[in-house]
């Protein structure tokens, strides 16, 4: 139940009515002109591996504050396509929590941090420092394969990649959506997978995550090294950074498996495991029903 609950992070709850009586009555709590980030309509349809975008140039007043996308598909501010002289410009990769649901812009960890930075000016090789947002939300790891060529034509000096939690299984689950949508997936070792695990359109979800078993690691090695060597061979240093959820949970399972495999990637480690310890969970989510950080969880992560 409890991984049922963190899967809607990332998937539509379509069976809440099938959780336990305690979960049931947390969100039965939840009021009926409650949006989540799914109902938000914030994202397009474009086909492809990639399916969905962020709707660019487009503006959504949320209750927990203004949602602003700007040209490039970005919930960002509107950035040159080239960086400026002595810039410092970084990419950031990552679902909802990096894109932001549940605070006004300005306030995502990712803004917070941009403005220290330029306030503080940390390293005097640069005089001035970008973060651009490319977070979406519901972006499974093999999503970020092409989120990363898109935002490459920012010139970044680094690439962080975002990890919040069961980088693998949500990586095999997305094979498998693909597979059965007969999505063309454009990366020949994806395929490879696909076709040494047998999945086809016609197997049902549970069946075709059976059969991933055996390869779901090997679906983000690849995910990982193709993105850090591909970083690396454009002069962008790859950053994997772990952001856990504000709730603890059976979630953290996969953490050291996925920090192993971006470490063998190439990546330099930034692991936050414990950015919300001791923390009274109430002080740094959107609500009981909604897991998201809000304004202070945001503020804590920068």
């Amino acid at each position: 139940d409890r991984a049922k609950l963190e899967r809607g992070y990332y998937e539509s709850l379509l069976s809440v009515d099938r959780f336990n009586s305690q979960l049931w009555e947390v969100y039965a709590k939840k009021p009926s002109n409650w949006l989540d980030v799914d109902s938000a309509n914030l994202k397009r349809f474009v086909g492809g591996f990639v399916q969905v975008e962020l709707i660019p140039s487009y503006v959504y007043d949320s209750t927990h504050g203004r949602i602003s996308i700007n040209r490039w598909g970005m919930r960002d501010r509107d950035y040159e396509l080239q960086p400026g002289p002595e810039t410092f410009r970084a990419i950031v990769l990552g679902p909802s929590t990096v894109m932001g649901w549940g605070v006004g812009d300005g306030e995502t960890f990712e803004a917070l941090l941009e403005q220290r930075l330029n306030e503080e000016r940390p390293d005097g090789a640069f005089r001035k420092f970008e973060l651009l947002n490319c977070g979406v939300p519901g972006y499974q790891p093999p999503q970020q394969l092409v989120a990363f060529e898109r935002c490459m034509q920012f010139k970044p000096t680094s690439v962080m990649y975002v990890a919040t939690g069961r980088e693998i299984s949500r990586a095999a689950r997305y094979l498998v959506e693909v597979t059965q949508k007969g999505v063309e997936i454009p990366y020949a070792p994806l395929r490879a997978i696909v076709e040494k695990a047998g999945l086809g359109r016609e197997m049902d979800e549970s069946t075709a995550l059976r059969a991933l078993e055996p390869y779901r690691s090997e679906i983000v090695r690849f995910v990982y090294s193709h993105i850090a060597e591909q970083a690396k061979s454009r002069g962008a240093q790859p950053v994997w950074i772990f952001l856990p959820q504000v709730r603890d949970g059976a979630w953290r399972e996969e953490t050291p498996e996925a920090k192993r495999l971006a470490e063998q990637a190439g990546f330099l480690v930034i692991n936050l495991e414990d950015v919300y310890k001791g923390l009274d969970i109430n002080t740094i989510r959107l609500a009981e029903w909604d897991d998201h950080p809000n304004v202070r969880g945001h503020q804590i992560v920068a």
